[in-house]
This record gives C-alpha cells, structure tokens and sequence, in this order.
C-alpha cells in the first residue's frame, strides 16, 4: 500500500529498522533485477569497451601510461543504448529530454521500476511527502555540450544540474519531500541511503527513494583517472587478488523504495529487505586526501553494528567496496576483518560486485545493496571473480576473512545479516547492514476465476514492447503465478491509454494469446478521456530539430493534414514547410521566427485530422503566441487561408 503524509513519532535513529519495498536497476549485462541476479550466479564477467558512440576515443587514447591528455584504456562496464528515452512516458517534451542529462532519464526509469516493483502505483504517491536522496558526482554530459556556448539555454541549466538528479525525480512524480544530490564521490550513494535511513527514522518522512547514477559519456574522467593511475591497464578489477591492478570503470542506476519498517508491516507493505542500520564517517587528515584509511573505515563498521546490535557471528556476508587497487584492497580488507570478522567461528566471507560489473564510483554503493539484498533473498553467496592468488599483502588468515572464487550457499544462520561497505576518494564512508525480510503473512486463496491480464502504455510502441516483455514472463508460469501477476498488473500500474486485455489459464495461454496479438498487428484501442477535452496550442519556443518528420513519414491524417496547410502556406512563403519538415528542419533553421513560426502553426493544424481520426476533438482551445493563430482556426474563427495570412504576417515582424 502506497504511504500517507501522516506524521509519525520520533525515535531513536539508532534502532528505527527500515524497510526496502521496491528495487530496481539498470547495470552493465543487466537491464532489470532478476537479469542481476543472473548475471551474478552464473558469474558472468559484464566489462568491455565503451560503446564507440560517446565520444571519438582514438583522439584520447595512447598506451602510454601517464600521456597528458590520453587515456591507456576505455574497458568499461556499460549498459549499452545511453540516448534511448521514452520522454513522453514521462510527460517531458521531445526538446526538453534532448538538453537532459542521460543521468536524468535512467534515473527515472529506474525509480519507476522501483515504485512498481514496491506494488505502487506512481500516480498514488502524487502529491506526498516523500523523500528523494540521490548519490551522483558525474558531469560528463555538461562536459561534452559547454563547447557549444550558444546551446545554453534554460533546458541545458536544469538538464545538467546535479541538483536536479534528485529534483526530476520529485517532479516528474509529484513528491512533496526533500529532493537531496549527495556527492561524495565513490560513497554517494550508500550515503543518500543513510541520509534516507536517518529522515525516515526519525519521523520527518512516510517513505523515501534511494539511488545512485551513474554515466560514461565523457573522455575527461578516463584520462584524469589514467594520469593518476587508478585505471587497470588490463580492464578487469580484481579486488582482492594478488594481480590487482586498478579499477574498471562502469556505469548504470539503482533505486530502493524505503519506509519505516513497523510502518510497512502495518499497511501490508510486502518487504525485498530490512535496513537494520547505517552510518557515515570521515577519514579527517591522512597522508594524501584520496589514500583510503583503514582506522576510520574499521570504525564506522564497528559503530554500525554496535548501534544494531550485531556481532560478527550474525554476518553471514560483507559486500566490500572492493576496487581491486593495491592501496584500497588491504587498508578495507583490515578494516573489515578487525572490526566485522574477530571472534567468528568461521572466516567471513568478503566480496566485491565490481568484477562483475566495473566501478560505479558514484553508484557503485546502490550496486552493492542490490546484490547484498538478492544473496540474502537467494540465500546465495555468488563468486568473487579473477581470483588467481590471494593479495600478499592482505593477510586473510588472522582477519578471519575468506574471498569466495564459485557459488556457495549462504550458511545455516537463522537470521543472517549481510554488511555493506563504501568509502569515496576524498575520505567519506559510508556503512550499511542489512537483514532478509521478516516472513510474510500468509494470503488465503480466493478461489475466484483468474483475472483478465490488462496492460497499458503511454504509446502503441510503448505497449508492443511491454507485451513482449509479459510474453517472456509469463511462459512457463502456472495459473497460480500467472493469476497472481495478471492481479498485481491490475492493482498496481496505473491505466494508461493504450491497452490491451487478453484472458487464459496459466502463463503459456496468456503467452499465446500475446503472441497472437502480436501477430495480429498488435492493434490496440485507445480509451476515450472522461470529460471534455481542451486542445492548447504551443508558441514560439516549443519547436525543436527534426520535428514533425516522424509524423509525416508514419501518419496518413496527419500528411492529410499537412498537404492542406502545405498549399495554403507555401505561396505566401515561397517556400514549403511539409518539405522542409521532410527534409530534417535544424536547430539554426529554427532560430528564425519567419521559419519556426510558419512550422509551428502547419505542424499543429495538420495534428488536427490525426487527432479527429482517434476520436478526439476539443471542447475548448487554448493558444499561445503563434498558438493563438492555430487555436483560431480550430475554433472557427479564421479559416485556413485567413489564419495562414496572419500567421506568415506575424512572423515577419
């Protein structure tokens, strides 16, 4: 159940447990969580080379470690596509995402997943007091656009804050909470959780969302990281091991849904995890600012499970920071096995997710509480890869602590508890502990006739893809899994405009019918909006390159549309706009009012017959600015000749 904006009672931050409802992430070889999972137990290696699209990497690169201005290496963990956005998923215009940071966008994507995931529906948490705490420190986006000093507009200024990280989060979804960027570099985002944790804990919020972020997209990071020598010339992390050479870099988003713990008991909330406690520290002075220290670290750890009243016999896994340098490896290794492993009966099994993925760096945190998560639901302890030879310099024997190199069951412990460790360049770290959920209540079978499967979307191509991700789903599932999944679609996503509703016994039938839905064309019907319909037509500044041209190539009413305006335009312009929208309209062509105003005004008549074919037509029309001539023409008031007369008269001036 979604969470009301009550207040509730301060205690003690200490002893407050807190709950992880939902979770969701984008990472290297793995789209969604239970791809995560896979990914991990199969102990697949998910690091390569950046895509060649982000940036032209044979200008920055030499194998000369040290070369000024050059990087010795772009093996990274990557999670593919960086551009790809369904922008009006999220009801943000076309231009607008294009000055956003691909931070933003997986962002919410993966927030999305998370609420879902939680059994919410996005639209029941608008208007609440819910908390936003993002861990992000890259700027690789605005680093590629500040060349183009002309491009800076207001969508760049919000496009590539680190503030508005969290901030398009609150938006988008209409939270009422604080929206914090916490930017500690490596530990962002285990301290945006703690920060979540402490405001949870001690009553100021119903429920909040953690995440972390995290893109390539810039060459500058690789070749500071390359001069300073922190990158592995061989592109793989070896945390642990005794051929450690640096780290990986790697990119990809997580999020967890959080509420209070007696709270999510009590409104039935189904829990992923229980956050038994979480703290953050400071190495102070040390010898040089980006030199971990392995004092403060043992420190934080042994207040954490102090405060949650844990000893080492309750660990029953410790997801380590585990960089796989020759600096960070020994001084965490020492921290965690002082403070953590002394007194066990049996060494404590460490390991670090980074060999599977790469580093998130600011990310990397949110990455580990995942996999800490899923080894305690899976009660399975995953391989820590590239384990040739133990580091020399770790002395695993007398810190009771071991490196599992293959799979292994998590152990008999009744209640396990896994630990979480993080520490960023400049000297934060950040501790989490973590516990499996308690046992959930039994549901009494209904016995009632298994519920039609509805899904929507915010576009027919939205929904194809959607189906077929159900389609994989469900194949296999019997008709207790499949009933079971077709009433959570139902009660927790939100209806959308496209849909489509199949009915069947089990997984395979609704597979089947799928399919067949698929093959039919996958047609859908778009429900018709209660009440009337008001049509508000946009000004000068809603233009943006390459407009319209989608429409034209795909939409017989809307070409329809467009050779009508196309011959009442045309003459009065001397040239045409359907052909010049064919042709790719550019951002310099746009920066012309005679231009951009005649387009405007075509591309929003032509909509008319489009929308007219889909059953919708205004009650009432609302205009702006060259809108203003569109909008009267929709009402009647000019016709299409008079309204092209003024509008090309109107963009002279």
């Amino acid at each position: 159940m979604a969470p009301d904006s009550g207040k509730r009672a301060a205690r003690s931050p200490a002893c407050v447990p807190i709950a992880i409802l939902g979770a969701a992430c984008r990472l290297p070889g793995a789209p969604d969580l239970d791809a995560f999972w896979r990914l991990l137990e199969s102990g697949a290696d998910a690091v390569s080379t950046l895509p060649q699209d982000r940036f032209t990497q044979s200008a920055f690169f030499h194998p000369r470690r040290g070369e000024p201005g050059r990087s010795y290496t772009f093996a990274a963990g990557h999670v593919g596509d960086a551009y790809g956005f369904d922008a009006a998923a999220f009801g943000i215009s076309p231009r607008e995402a294009a000055e956003m940071d691909p931070q933003q966008r997986i962002l919410l994507e993966v927030a999305h997943g998370a609420i879902e995931d939680a059994g919410w529906r996005p639209s029941a948490l608008a208007g609440q007091e819910i908390g936003v705490f993002v861990g992000g420190s890259s700027t690789d986006y605005a680093e590629l656009r500040l060349p183009d000093h002309s491009g800076g507009d207001r969508y760049f200024m919000t496009g590539n804050a680190l503030s508005i990280l969290s901030n398009r989060l609150t938006n988008v979804f209409d939270l009422r909470g604080p929206a914090e960027t916490i930017d500690t570099a490596c530990s962002s985002s285990l301290v945006a959780l703690h920060a979540a944790c402490r405001a949870l804990a001690e009553g100021r919020l119903p429920a909040a969302i953690a995440a972390g972020v995290q893109m390539l997209l810039s060459p500058y990071a690789f070749v500071g990281f390359s001069r300073a020598g922190m990158l592995s010339p061989t592109g793989r992390s070896r945390a642990f091991d005794a051929a450690a050479d640096g780290y990986v870099r790697a990119e990809g988003a997580g999020a967890v849904i959080l509420k209070r713990l007696d709270d999510a008991l009590r409104d039935g909330d189904a829990v992923r995890g229980v956050i038994l406690a979480s703290g953050v520290n400071s190495a102070g002075r040390t010898i040089g600012l980006s030199l971990p220290n392995r004092e403060a670290q043992a420190r934080l750890i042994g207040k954490v499970m102090r405060a949650a009243g844990i000893g080492p016999d309750r660990l029953a896994y410790f997801e380590a920071h585990g960089t796989g340098t020759q600096a960070g490896d020994p001084a965490e290794a020492w921290a965690i096995g002082s403070a953590a492993a002394t007194g066990r009966a049996g060494a404590l099994p460490v390991g670090s997710v980074k060999t599977n993925i790469g580093h998130l760096e600011p990310a990397s945190g949110i990455a580990g509480l995942l996999k800490a998560m899923l080894v305690l639901e899976r009660r399975t302890v995953p391989a820590t890869l590239h384990q040739d030879a133990p580091n020399p310099n770790i002395d695993f024997a007398s810190l009771n602590i071991r490196v599992p190199s293959s799979a292994e069951a998590l152990g008999g412990l009744a209640e396990p508890v896994a630990g979480v460790n993080s520490f960023g360049f400049g000297g934060t770290n950040a501790c989490v502990l973590l516990a499996p959920a308690p046992k959930p209540r039994s549901v009494r079978e209904t016995g009632k006739r298994a519920p039609p499967l509805l899904l929507s979307a915010r576009s027919a191509a939205a929904l194809s893809e959607l189906a077929a991700r159900w389609q994989a789903r469900l194949d296999g599932a019997d008709a207790k899994r499949a009933a079971s999944l077709a009433r959570g679609a139902a009660r927790y996503r939100d209806l959308h405009a496209h849909r489509v509703a199949v009915r069947g016994k089990d997984g395979a039938a609704l597979a089947a019918a799928l399919s067949a839905w698929h093959e039919a064309g996958a047609t859908s019907n778009v429900a018709a909006a209660s009440g009337a319909v008001c049509f508000v037509f946009s000004g000068n500044g809603a233009q943006y390159p390459g407009m319209a041209r989608d429409a034209l190539l795909h939409s017989a009413a809307f070409r329809r549309g467009m050779e009508s305006v196309d011959a009442a335009l045309a003459p009065l312009l001397g040239w045409s706009p359907r052909a010049r929208i064919m042709e790719g309209v550019t951002e310099g062509e746009l920066a012309a009012t005679d231009v951009a105003q005649p387009l405007l005004f075509a591309v929003q008549v032509a909509m008319l017959p489009a929308l007219t074919e889909q059953g919708l037509r205004p009650a009432m029309v609302l205009g702006h600015s060259v809108g203003e001539v569109a909008a009267a023409h929709a009402a009647g008031l000019l016709d299409l000749d008079q309204a092209a007369r003024l509008v090309v008269a109107r963009s002279l001036v």
